[in-house]
C-alpha cells in the first residue's frame, strides 16, 4: 500500500525551518571559522592590552602613592582613589595633518581603552546597543547553550527597536550581568559581566567617575598595541556579525521556500541538496511553544479566564492545599 505524502502546516513549516536555522548554525565555513579566529586572536590582544594598560596607569599612578592614599581615604572618608577600567590615552609623539586650506598642523592621537565586558568597539560609540553587541558576539557559544538569541541584531537588521527583539536582547543581557538585571543599562556589578569587568579594574587617582577627565600620556609604540586591541574587538564584531547575517539570509531563503512546498516530500528533497538532515518525526513532534494550542491547555486557559467571585480563605486553601474549613479553624484555633 503506497504512503500518504504527509502534508505540510504552517506549525511543520515553522518547524522545518528551524531545523535549517540549526543546521547552519552548526555548520562548519569560512564565516563560522573566521568569527572563531576572530575571537582568539581578541582574548591574546586584550591580554596584552590590559598589561600594558597596568604599566602605563602605574607611571601615572605610582603603587607607593594609591598605598599611601588608601589608608587616609578611608581614616578622612573622601574619595580619591578609586577603581576603573576606562582610560583615555593620548600618544607622545604627534601626528601631521592639513586643515581644509592646506596648511599643515600636529595633532597627538587619542583613543578610548574601555575594558568593561559591556562596551563598544573602535568605531561605535558607547551606547547600549554597541555594547551588546560585542558581548553577545563573544558569549555566542553560552548564550546559545541556554536557549537564547545572540544573533538578534542580525534577525533584526535594519529594522526599527520593537518588543520582541527587545526581549531577546533584555534576555541575553539578563544572562550575562545575571537575573537581578531589570532592563535599561548592562548591571556590571553581577553574574558573568561582573567577573569579566573585576579581571580588568586598575586602582587610578582622581576625584571623577569620568575616564575622560584623565588623559594619559603613552609612548607612540604603546599606542599602537591599545589600538591592536581595539581594531581586534572591531573586527571579532564584524566577523560574528558576517557569520549571522549570512545564516539569516539562507534561512529566509528556506523560510520563503517552504511557504510553497506542500509535502513533506519537497522539504526533504531541499534539505537532500543542502546535507541537512531531517526526517518526518522532526516536523511533527510538538513543541514546547506549540502545546498551549493542545486542546486541554486552551481549556484551562479559557477556564482561568473566566469571571470568578473573589474567594475566601479558607476556599484558597481548600484549591491549593485541599485543607477544608474545618482544617483552617482548627488550624486558627
Amino acid at each position: 500500500m503506497t504512503k500518504k505524502p504527509l502534508k505540510l502546516n504552517a506549525q511543520k513549516r515553522k518547524l522545518g525551518v528551524n531545523v535549517f536555522k540549526k543546521h547552519y548554525q552548526n555548520e562548519d565555513n569560512i564565516l563560522r571559522t573566521a568569527y572563531y579566529e576572530k575571537r582568539k586572536i581578541f582574548d591574546n590582544h586584550i591580554e596584552n592590552a590590559h598589561k600594558l594598560v597596568k604599566e602605563i596607569v602605574n607611571r601615572k599612578y605610582p603603587s607607593e602613592d594609591i598605598a599611601t592614599l588608601k589608608p587616609l581615604q578611608e581614616k578622612h572618608n573622601f574619595d580619591v582613589v578609586r577603581q576603573d577600567s576606562c582610560f583615555h590615552f593620548r600618544s607622545d609623539t604627534p601626528e601631521k595633518k592639513s586643515r581644509y586650506d592646506g596648511q599643515e598642523y600636529e595633532d597627538f592621537p587619542e583613543c578610548h581603552i574601555k575594558f568593561e565586558l559591556f562596551s563598544g568597539t573602535q568605531r561605535h560609540d558607547y551606547n547600549d546597543d554597541n555594547g551588546k553587541k560585542f558581548a553577545f558576539a563573544y558569549y555566542h557559544d553560552h548564550l546559545k547553550n541556554k536557549g537564547l538569541t545572540p544573533e538578534v541584531f542580525s534577525l533584526q537588521g535594519e529594522k526599527k527597536d520593537n518588543p520582541h527583539h527587545d526581549n531577546l536582547k533584555v534576555e541575553c543581557t539578563k544572562e550575562l550581568c545575571g537575573q537581578e538585571y531589570e532592563g535599561g543599562r548592562s548591571n556590571s556589578h553581577i553574574g558573568i559581566s561582573k567577573e569579566w569587568n573585576d579581571k580588568y579594574t586598575l586602582d587610578v587617582i582622581g576625584g571623577t567617575h569620568y575616564c575622560n577627565s584623565r588623559n594619559i600620556e603613552c609612548t607612540e609604540n604603546e599606542f599602537k598595541i591599545l589600538q591592536d586591541f581595539l581594531n581586534s574587538k572591531e573586527q571579532l564584531v564584524d566577523a560574528y556579525i558576517s557569520w549571522q547575517d549570512n545564516i539569516v539570509k539562507r534561512v529566509k531563503v528556506v523560510e520563503d521556500t517552504l511557504k510553497n512546498y506542500n509535502t513533506f516530500d519537497q522539504m526533504k528533497k531541499l534539505a537532500d541538496n543542502q546535507n541537512v538532515e531531517i526526517s518526518e518525526n522532526s516536523i511533527t513532534i510538538e513543541c514546547t511553544d506549540l502545546a498551549i494550542f493542545n486542546p486541554d491547555n486552551v481549556s484551562a486557559m479559557l477556564d482561568d479566564l473566566k469571571p470568578k467571585a473573589k474567594e475566601t480563605k479558607a476556599e484558597k486553601l481548600q484549591r491549593i492545599y485541599g485543607i477544608n474549613s474545618s482544617g483552617v479553624q482548627n488550624a486558627q484555633n
